[in-house]
């Protein structure tokens, strides 16, 4: 079973990279190649209905529409109880073209905008995809939580550091223990040291360089011109959320993880006794 769900895992976070790049369906191992030949066309098990919905999904089954089979069979393997459907539902989402801002690794403004101008009503397929997620998480199923994991490292919301670092400690029990779920406990280790930030993991570091240079020039100013090379940062405070909306998750693992809009002041101060700054 150990070697199967290590299999399922790296089937699905090669399924994201290739959603995430707007890719096609990588190619399938010769391992899921042979299962997927003796699976059924119209099976009725809840596992069944998971493996085919993957073997459609990576191509590896012909289907005259890919995305649109998956969902009906992750769903079915859902309603049956199956954690291995949540999966393959979310993959789905991240799979179609229509749900994608990331092209060759690089965000692309225009689409991102597009996909956060929509409605409520218009996320619905979000929505059913993070809460099948959340399903799958909750049933110990190893992708679904390493998954999850990058869904709240990207993802603003407050509490949503705490979720990774929860997260990635469970993962690391268990077993999976890869150098992305080990910087991602090292990160929200070291955020939730300094303070409840209420941004996503990921929007905090690509911010905290700029931070840096503020508080450098800053220290500068205020010291008569002494340098600080790497000002080290001391507490993060945050006020409340104004007019804060969250995507109407109701799944233990995902409610209120999803903050679609709102705004707030957080304060980083650094500390001017740094080793660095002295």
């Amino acid at each position: 079973m150990r070697a199967r769900s290590f299999a399922v895992a790296a089937a699905a976070l090669s399924l994201f990279a290739a959603a995430a790049q707007g890719a096609p369906a990588p190619q399938a191992q010769p391992g899921l190649r042979k299962l997927c030949e003796t699976i059924s066309m119209n099976p009725a098990d809840g596992r069944e209905m998971a493996r085919r919905a993957e073997c459609v999904l990576s191509g590896v089954l012909p289907s005259t529409d890919r995305l649109d089979e998956t969902r009906i069979m992750a769903r079915g393997a859902i309603t049956r109880g199956e954690p291995s459907g949540g999966l393959m539902l979310y993959l789905a989402y991240l799979a179609d073209p229509q749900n994608q801002y990331l092209h060759g690794g690089k965000i692309d403004p225009d689409a991102y905008q597009r996909i956060a101008a929509r409605s409520l009503d218009q996320r619905k397929e979000q929505i059913e995809a993070l809460e099948a997620l959340g399903f799958a998480a909750g049933k110990s199923h190893a992708a679904a939580a390493i998954l999850l994991a990058g869904y709240f490292h990207e993802t603003v919301a407050p509490r949503n550091v705490s979720r990774v670092g929860a997260m990635t400690a469970l993962l690391l029990r268990m077993g999976e223990r890869t150098p992305v779920i080990e910087r991602f406990a090292r990160e929200a280790d070291a955020v939730a040291k300094a303070g409840p930030t209420k941004a996503s993991l990921r929007a905090f570091f690509e911010t905290y360089q700029q931070a840096q240079d503020v508080a450098r020039s800053a220290y500068a100013t205020q010291s008569g011109g002494q340098a600080c090379e790497k000002p080290a940062l001391k507490t993060v405070t945050a006020g409340d959320i104004e007019g804060a909306q969250y995507l109407p998750l109701q799944g233990n693992l995902v409610k209120d993880t999803f903050l679609v809009k709102g705004q707030w002041t957080e304060y980083w101060t650094f500390d001017p006794a740094a080793p660095s700054c002295r």
